[in-house]
C-alpha cells in the first residue's frame, strides 16, 4: 500500500472509542490498547496521539517525560563516536559540561503502534522523525535524548525497528527482559538519522 505521508494527521486522542476496533497484530500490544491504555493516560502517565490517513486511525503513540542515565563507558562511546547513536553536536565550549552531567533529559516514546494492514509502509519511522522534530523544537522543557522500551518478546520484537531509525540498546539482551531500553539523541548529531532523515527504518 502507498501512503502519501503528507495526508498523515496528529492528533492528541480525546475519544478513546476509537481504539477499540484499532488492532497493530501484536496481541500483547493491542490487548494493552483496548485495555489500560486509556487509564495510562487518565493517571497522567502519558500523553495519546493518534495518527489519521484518509481519516482513518493508522498508528498511535504515547509520550512521556524522561532521563536517561549514562555509565562512563557510554559516555566515552558517544563522544568518541564509537556509538552508533552518533556524537551530540553540542557547542564546544558545553562539551566538558554536557559530558559530566549524571543524566539528561529526555522524550520517552512509551508506546508506538502502527495498524496491522499499514505496517511495513514507512509509517512508523514518520512518527518516529516528527516526534524528534517536536522534541528538538519545544520550548517547554530540555530535551537532548529520544528513550524508548522497545518491546521484545517471543511474539514480537520492535527493537530492530529502533535501531533501524537510530537508537542504540541501552540495556544488554537477556531472555527474561521483554523490554530494552533505547535511546538517540534528538538534538542534531554529527550522523544522526533522525536529524538528516538519511535512513530508512
Amino acid at each position: 500500500m502507498e501512503i502519501d505521508f503528507s495526508n498523515l494527521t496528529s492528533e492528541k486522542i480525546t475519544d478513546f472509542h476509537c481504539l477499540e476496533t484499532f488492532c497493530s497484530g501484536v496481541e500483547a500490544m493491542d490487548k494493552f490498547i483496548q485495555g489500560d491504555f486509556r487509564m495510562s493516560v487518565e493517571n497522567h502517565y502519558c500523553s495519546a496521539y493518534g495518527v489519521w490517513y484518509k481519516e482513518e486511525l493508522v498508528a498511535i503513540y504515547a509520550l512521556s517525560f524522561d532521563s536517561l542515565d549514562l555509565d562512563s563507558d557510554d559516555k566515552k562511546e558517544i563522544e568518541t563516536g564509537m556509538s552508533s547513536t552518533g556524537t551530540p553536536n553540542v557547542d564546544w565550549n558545553y562539551k566538558e559540561t554536557f559530558y559530566a552531567k549524571p543524566r539528561y533529559p529526555a522524550l520517552d516514546i512509551a508506546y508506538l503502534a502502527v495498524r496491522e494492514e499499514y505496517r511495513g509502509n514507512k509509517v512508523g519511522q514518520s512518527i518516529v522523525e516528527m516526534i524528534a522534530d517536536r522534541a528538538r523544537s519545544q520550548t517547554f522543557a530540555g530535551c537532548q535524548f529520544l528513550t524508548v522500551e522497545a518491546l521484545a518478546t517471543s511474539e514480537y520484537s520492535a527493537v530492530g525497528f529502533y535501531q533501524r531509525c537510530g537508537f542504540t540498546a541501552n540495556e544488554v539482551r537477556n531472555h527474561i527482559k521483554t523490554h530494552f531500553v533505547c535511546s538517540v539523541p534528538c538534538m542534531p548529531t554529527r550522523k544522526s538519522t533522525l536529524a538528516s532523515r538519511a535512513t530508512p527504518c
